[in-house]
């Protein structure tokens, strides 16, 4: 059985591909490790390879240690990523530019993303969504730098390398998603809560999706019909064409928009002869390609700001990406849920420039679809975020809000197996009285000892914040001896606060406990995460 888990976009050759496949399957447990013989056991040995380098050091296209890419820590600021890659080659300091999660919203890991803008393979700079704004003006400074840098298309094309053969991928992956059911979409908070969190169940049944618990569910989402509405209204363009702009990607400007907007003004101005007003337009568009603007505003707002560029509905759709999908923790497990996938979704909602903005797909799963709506998914695995092989493995799981998505899924797999291994859950949201998440769950898993502790952190119940790094340090004697007695530990959540906060209090109370130094302490837990026993999934 072949497994396509390289995204067909990503810039290696059918050879390389089918390396990697090979190689990433058996990282991921696919290849199953009593039956490994040969040609098996030898991607085994370099799946092993790999997990000690979470960059991909024992790829094909050589061989470079975590010391080649010294920005590859997503504490760092995008000023401090970029100082570090000064002067190295242009993949490198396309990398980091990128937020160094890894998480693999955009389809690749940074340093393949990387890669495949370097090559040409990719266009589309927008898709580092936890990067944001930043990043995308980065990486369009980094490209326009190029002298290889073609014009862009105005066609809105971007995945596909010209000439590339198409293959068709597996069933269920990020290129080839299936078609699922919402079962419900149910509030976690109760009333009165400021968050909107909820537990949305999913029906499997008749997709063939399989999944492992630490692996996240890709959701392809649509717009909101009232935002879609608004884009046309503001383009004059007419409400039955609608559909066009379902999937497209109405949060970000792209180069081939603003392109396709000039070329559309002074086409109109050789037509009309010489109009002042067409020429100022051209100008302003230009004038707003250089400004920090085009990384801040959406296509509403652009059109809203420039309307008589008179765009068809099919020049505005063909200037835009698709919508990518959205990735979220799975927050069950398959042996207790054969034919369901779980999750918890924070809805997100917020006020900018005057203007509601939802999140797309959390709104869509909270909002738009009812029960028995269809819906687009793929499994994204996970690299080594899953429960320890050894059962009697103590487990020590960091999950704040909907962080703790990805420990129900663990927990419910460890009863499922009956596992000896003691679990200890540190979680942690604003009150504790509406958004204590899944609480008569944890409170009876407390109860029948598969929880040995549970440590909780409600930020505001007092008149000082208290955060699950605060609880860690309070607990850090205890911590320190589950680590030393070879506890695997777990952190999922915010990646620009919470886990670098986490990540300080882990150091320190290393350092405290063990004697050491804060240098050596770092080193302790870079020790452990080169093991795969200290493994985070932050977003």
């Amino acid at each position: 059985m072949t497994y396509q888990i390289v995204p067909e976009s990503a810039p290696f050759t059918t050879e390389q591909r089918a390396w990697l496949n090979g190689f990433l399957a058996g990282v991921l447990g696919v290849i199953d490790q009593q039956s490994a013989q040969g040609e098996s056991a030898a991607v085994l040995a370099a799946a092993a390879s790999l997990l000690s380098s979470p960059l991909g050091a024992g790829m094909p296209d050589g061989q470079e240690s975590d010391e080649s890419f010294p920005w590859h820590d997503p504490a760092l600021s995008i000023t401090e990523r970029m100082t570090l890659a000064e002067g190295m080659p242009k993949e490198k300091r396309l990398m980091a530019a990128m937020a160094q999660l890894n998480c693999g919203s955009c389809g690749y890991l940074c340093r393949t993303y990387s890669a495949a803008i370097a090559s040409g393979s990719e266009k589309n700079l927008t898709l580092c969504s936890p990067g944001g704004s930043e990043t995308a003006k980065a990486l369009r400074s980094l490209v326009k730098e190029s002298s290889s840098q073609t014009k862009p298309s105005v066609n809105g094309e971007s995945k596909s390398s010209e000439g590339a053969p198409k293959t068709e991928s597996a069933k269920g992956t990020r290129d080839n998603p299936v078609d699922a059911k919402l079962i419900a979409s149910d509030k976690l908070n109760a009333a009165g809560s400021a968050k909107d969190t909820r537990h949305v169940a999913i029906d499997l049944d008749g997709t063939g999706l399989s999944y492992r618990v630490g692996d996240a569910l890709g959701v392809w989402p649509t717009n909101c019909t009232e935002l879609v509405s608004n884009v046309l209204k503001a383009a004059k363009i007419d409400a039955s064409d609608s559909e066009l702009f379902e999937a497209k990607c109405l949060r970000t400007i792209t180069p081939e928009l603003i392109a396709v907007s000039v070329d559309t003004v002074r086409s109109r101005h050789k037509q009309n002869g010489a109009v002042a007003l067409d020429a100022e337009i051209v100008a302003q568009l230009q004038e707003f390609s250089e400004s920090d603007s085009q990384y801040e505003w959406d296509v509403l707002e652009f059109l809203e700001a420039f309307p008589s560029i008179g765009l068809t509905a099919n020049q505005l759709a063909g200037s835009l990406n698709d919508q990518p999908p959205r990735l979220y923790s799975i927050a069950s497990s398959q042996s207790l849920y054969p034919k369901q996938v779980h999750l918890t979704v924070g809805r997100v909602e917020n006020k900018l420039r005057e203007r509601n903005r939802k999140g797309v797909a959390s709104t869509m799963l909270s909002d738009r679809l009812l029960p028995g709506s269809s819906l687009r998914v793929f499994i994204h695995p996970s690299h080594g975020f899953t429960i320890p092989t050894d059962s009697n493995a103590p487990m020590i799981m960091v999950g704040p809000g909907t962080g703790i998505a990805p420990f129900i899924a663990f927990l419910q797999q460890r009863e499922a197996d009956q596992a000896k291994g003691r679990n200890w859950l540190f979680f942690g949201d604003q009150k504790s009285s509406t958004d204590f998440l899944y609480q008569e769950q944890l409170e009876a898993w407390q109860a029948n000892g598969l929880l040995t502790h549970l440590d909780l952190a409600f930020s505001r119940d007092t008149s000082n914040k208290v955060y699950v790094q605060h609880r860690m340090k309070e607990r850090g004697a205890k911590l320190f001896e589950w680590l030393e007695a070879g506890a695997y530990l777990f952190v999922c959540g915010d990646a620009t606060k919470m886990a670098v906060d986490v990540d300080k209090a882990i150091r320190e109370v290393i350092a405290e406990h063990g004697k050491m130094s804060l240098a050596e302490a770092k080193e302790h837990l870079k020790e452990m995460a080169d093991v795969k026993r200290y493994v985070r999934d932050v977003y």
